[in-house]
């Protein structure tokens, strides 16, 4: 797992003037999306458990990294949402204290994960709350959050937080130029990920979707595909994939809209597209779409295909007004 570039300033929060570490009890990992929060609470997670650490690094080579590396460390607890639920329950976080307030197996320390932390539901956060404010032993809790807002503020305010803002663009560039191969994909994904550089390689891998969402967008505005089938047809990409892109794409056409001379890669494909809604037309679509991020955001439980057929046809209603009006 490669240290990412843009996190020097976060490695140098947690040393001392004298170099050594000095890690508070719970840390709030907390910023956008895709800005690598999760790999560095598992580096820093593996760096507390190693028996021989490197400059504060774990060295990969002990019985703990061994562990650790294979998901097998008994102190090392990641706690995340079932596969099947999008809440973390109050039974993960009760056996989590359960298994923290044991005698360490592989040291004197533990360290515990849980990402994203705003997906504990409130009995889990206030039995979660308990234990950070006498936390057992040398325990480090590690909390990742991509909307730490969301989070109780007695949770947040046991923890030190540390921000992981979006990394200056070249710096962003030069790095996924290793993984895109070109500067022009690079700085595109990039821009479309909204400045979030791990966030932009995992849209490089389904990049296809917006060109498809485009021609789906347009054909419902021209009244020329069944709402029903393209929701239909959505579902394979789930409603959070889908919202997304689809919000996207509307801001890319009310930008066009506003300001015709505006550049981008998919420009002409994206003029044609504009012209067919007003922008009042487009803000209420974008009202639509922002509507659904904000559900999935706060973890409402949506009907998804419901959901996308709503969304549908909230497309094919947006180009009611009359286009020609700027």
């Amino acid at each position: 797992m490669d240290r990412l570039p843009w996190h020097d300033a976060q490695w140098a929060r947690l040393r001392s003037p004298e170099g050594r570490a000095r890690v508070p009890h719970a840390l709030l990992l907390r910023g956008p999306a895709g800005t690598g929060k999760r790999r560095f609470a598992q580096r820093l997670a593996r760096a507390l458990l190693c028996h021989s650490p490197i400059e504060e690094e774990a060295c990969g080579e002990c019985r703990s990294c061994h562990l650790a590396a294979g998901g097998l460390h008994p102190d090392l607890h990641v706690i995340e949402p079932p596969e099947d639920r999008k809440q973390i329950l109050i039974d993960q976080i009760r056996d989590l204290i359960g298994r923290v307030v044991l005698t360490a197996s592989g040291g004197s320390r533990r360290a515990v994960v849980i990402a994203p932390a705003e997906a504990m539901n409130r009995p889990a956060a206030n039995t979660l709350l308990k234990t950070l404010e006498e936390p057992p032993g040398d325990t480090v809790f590690l909390l990742v959050s991509d909307r730490s807002g969301l989070l109780p503020a007695t949770i947040r305010s046991r923890c030190q937080a540390l921000t992981f803002p979006c990394p200056p663009t070249p710096q962003a560039i030069a790095w996924l130029e290793e993984q895109a191969g070109s500067e022009a994909t690079a700085a595109e994904l990039l821009a479309l990920a909204h400045g979030a550089p791990l966030h932009a390689v995992a849209l490089g891998e389904r990049r296809a979707l917006r060109g498809s969402l485009s021609d789906d967008l347009e054909s419902l505005m021209r009244g020329a595909a069944d709402p029903v089938s393209v929701a239909e047809r959505w579902a394979g990409h789930g409603l959070d994939e889908t919202s997304w892109w689809l919000t996207g794409l509307v801001q890319d056409a009310i930008r066009l809209r506003a300001a015709p001379g505006r550049g981008g890669s998919d420009t002409g494909q994206l003029r044609s597209l504009a012209a067919r809604a007003s922008l009042a037309g487009w803000f209420r679509l974008l009202d639509a779409c922002l509507a659904i991020r904000s559900a999935l955001s706060r973890q409402f439980n949506l009907n998804e295909r419901l959901a996308l057929e709503d969304l549908a046809l909230a497309c094919g209603r947006s180009a009611c007004d009359d286009s020609s009006t700027p």
